[in-house]
C-alpha cells in the first residue's frame, strides 16, 4: 500500500522523467496529441487552443517554447500549451505527454486516455524517406528496449521476453506513411536488417498502441493498412539479409522467418537465431562460413510457402556441407510462437 509521500515521490520521479524524454521532441509529442504541424511554426498565426488571428507562435528550443497573447502568461513551455490546448492542470498535461512518449505512469498515479493519432491527410511525404542516411537517423534516434515502454510490452504481450539485442530498439513516435501521405504517428518497434555483407540493409517497423498492442492504422478510406512495415536501402538487398537478433555461438545458429517468432526459438531453445523476416528471406539466408550446424524454425504455412522456403533452404545448406535441422509445426497455420504458447 502506497502512502501519501510514495505517491508524492513516484509524481516528481515521473515528472523529471516525461520533462527528459520530451526535450527534443515537442513538435512530434504535440502533433500526437492533435496540435496540427503547420500550427508548430514560428510564423503568427491563430492559437490551436484559443483561436484569434495571430496571437500564436511556436518557437520551440528543445523545450516546447511558445507565445500566445491571448493568455495572461503570454505562453510558455511544452507543458503550458499541452495545459492550455487540453484544459488541463499540470499533473494531466504530465500524464499526457508520458503517454505520447509511450510512457506508462507509475504505480499510484491515474491517468486520462488520450485522443488516437491525428490523421494528417494530405501531408506529403518527405523525398528520400527510405535512403540510407534518413533509416540510419531513425535508428540512431531509437532506444534499446526496456518495460514499460510499447515495444518491450508488445513483446510481453506475446509471451516473450524482453530480450537484450543489439538489432532491437524502440521510439516513442514514428510517422506511418502510406501512399506518400503521411496518416499519423505512433510508437513502434525497430529492427535492424543487416545485408549478406554484413552491412545495413533496412529497418523493419512495427507499429504499436500506448499500451503495445499492434496499431491499427487505416487509409483515408477506412481499409485497415499493415502494422509492419519494411524499408529497404535499395532494391534487392534483402536476399541474404536478416535481423541478427544474437549471434551464432560455437558454430550453431537457428533461423526463423519473423521476430517474434524469432525470439520465441531463442527463449525456449536457447539458440541464437537469426529472423529473416519472410519465406524469401529465410530461402536466400546467406550464413557464416564458420556456421555450420544450422537449426531452421519454418512456419508451417496452408498454402505451403514455409515449408517449402524452409525445404529448399535445407537442400541448399546440405550441399554446403553444413549440418541441418528443419522443423515445422505439426498444425497448419502456425508458428513456433504459437507453439510455444500452446496454439500450435
Amino acid at each position: 500500500m502506497f502512502t501519501q509521500t510514495d505517491r508524492r515521490e513516484r509524481r516528481t520521479e515521473f515528472t523529471a522523467r516525461v520533462k527528459r524524454e520530451a526535450t527534443g521532441s515537442w513538435p512530434d509529442v504535440l502533433q500526437q496529441l492533435g496540435i496540427p504541424a503547420k500550427v508548430l511554426t514560428k510564423r503568427n498565426k491563430p492559437c490551436p487552443a484559443c483561436g484569434g488571428v495571430d496571437r500564436f507562435s511556436f518557437i520551440d528550443k528543445g523545450y516546447g517554447a511558445f507565445v500566445c497573447r491571448g493568455m495572461d502568461s503570454q505562453g510558455g513551455d511544452g507543458f503550458a500549451l499541452v495545459r492550455h490546448y487540453l484544459g488541463c492542470d499540470f499533473m494531466t498535461a504530465v500524464k499526457a505527454v508520458g503517454e505520447a512518449l509511450g510512457l506508462l505512469p507509475m504505480s499510484g498515479v491515474c491517468h486520462a486516455p488520450l485522443p488516437p493519432p491525428q490523421r494528417l491527410i494530405g501531408a506529403t511525404a518527405p523525398p528520400g524517406q527510405a535512403d540510407r542516411g534518413g533509416l540510419l537517423a531513425m535508428w540512431d534516434k531509437a532506444r534499446p528496449l526496456s518495460l514499460p515502454r510499447p515495444a518491450a510490452l508488445y513483446l510481453t504481450g506475446r509471451g516473450l521476453d524482453v530480450p537484450v539485442s543489439l538489432a532491437l530498439r524502440d521510439t516513442p513516435l514514428l510517422p506511418y506513411w502510406h501512399e506518400r501521405v503521411m496518416l499519423g504517428r505512433w510508437p513502434a518497434m525497430l529492427a535492424r536488417v543487416t545485408a549478406d555483407d554484413g552491412g545495413f540493409a533496412g529497418l523493419h517497423r512495427t507499429y504499436l498502441t500506448h499500451a503495445g498492442h499492434k496499431a491499427a492504422p487505416r487509409d483515408a478510406d477506412g481499409r485497415s493498412l499493415p502494422c509492419k512495415k519494411l524499408a529497404t536501402v535499395r532494391e534487392g538487398v534483402m536476399r541474404g539479409a536478416a535481423v541478427r537478433l544474437f549471434a551464432p555461438q560455437a558454430g550453431r545458429l537457428a533461423l526463423a522467418e519473423g521476430i517474434e517468432t524469432a525470439l520465441a526459438v531463442h527463449q525456449q531453445s536457447g539458440l541464437p537465431v537469426w529472423a529473416c523476416v519472410s519465406a524469401f528471406g529465410l530461402e536466400h539466408a546467406a550464413l557464416p562460413d564458420d556456421v555450420q550446424d544450422v537449426f531452421i524454425f519454418a512456419d508451417h504455412d496452408r498454402s505451403g510457402t514455409g515449408q517449402r522456403a524452409g525445404e529448399r533452404l535445407e537442400r541448399r545448406l546440405l550441399r554446403e556441407g553444413r549440418r541441418v535441422r528443419l522443423l515445422v509445426p505439426s498444425r497448419p497455420d502456425s508458428d513456433w510462437l504459437d507453439v510455444f504458447n500452446g496454439q500450435g
